[in-house]
């Protein structure tokens, strides 16, 4: 690669989105998010424990995991690309799957929680990874934006001058 080629520039939305992700990974596996009587495998139905997020959302860990591997792809994809001219635009699979990711993530944590007759209550973990997977959402809202902005500067730029006629040319 050409050590004078201009290096591939990282949106800011992208680095929100990414360093989100990189919070939401180990937040799914590591904090509590729900308190749960009666575990499944338990005989004693009384026994509280905690569960993290891979343990008690069956479905929606899943969009979780889509959401932080867009997220960090994107910006390695945007990191290893080559100045050629064109870049690929992934704010909008980002924005998507982030805002999928934290609507879902409102739901079971806010509205409904994943088994309501055995989750006690919802624990830190739960609203730390809906503020991460939020922040997914709103890094990629925001690259969107960057990315409009960097097409109206170029088509302003791109566009003629008029020249403005001199009086004595005017007459």
């Amino acid at each position: 690669m050409d050590e004078h080629a201009p290096r591939p520039r990282i949106r800011t939305g992208e680095l929100i989105s990414a360093a989100c992700a990189l919070l939401l990974a180990p937040m799914m596996f590591v904090l509590e998010w729900y308190g749960v009587v009666g575990v499944p495998g338990t005989r004693r139905s009384g026994i509280t424990t905690a569960e993290n997020a891979w343990q008690t959302l069956t479905y929606t860990r899943w969009v979780m995991v889509v959401a932080i591997v867009v997220a960090l792809g994107s910006v390695c994809l945007h990191i290893t690309q080559r100045s050629h001219g064109a870049k690929t635009d992934t704010s909008i699979v980002v924005a998507t799957i982030g805002t999928i990711a934290a609507v879902l993530l409102v739901y079971r944590v806010l509205i409904e929680p994943p088994n309501p007759s055995s989750v006690v209550d919802v624990k830190i973990g739960a609203f730390l990874g809906l503020l991460a997977a939020i922040g997914i959402a709103i890094g990629g809202i925001e690259s969107i934006r960057e990315e409009r902005a960097r097409r109206d500067a170029v088509v302003q730029r791109s566009r003629p001058r008029r020249r403005i006629a001199s009086r004595s040319q005017a007459r």
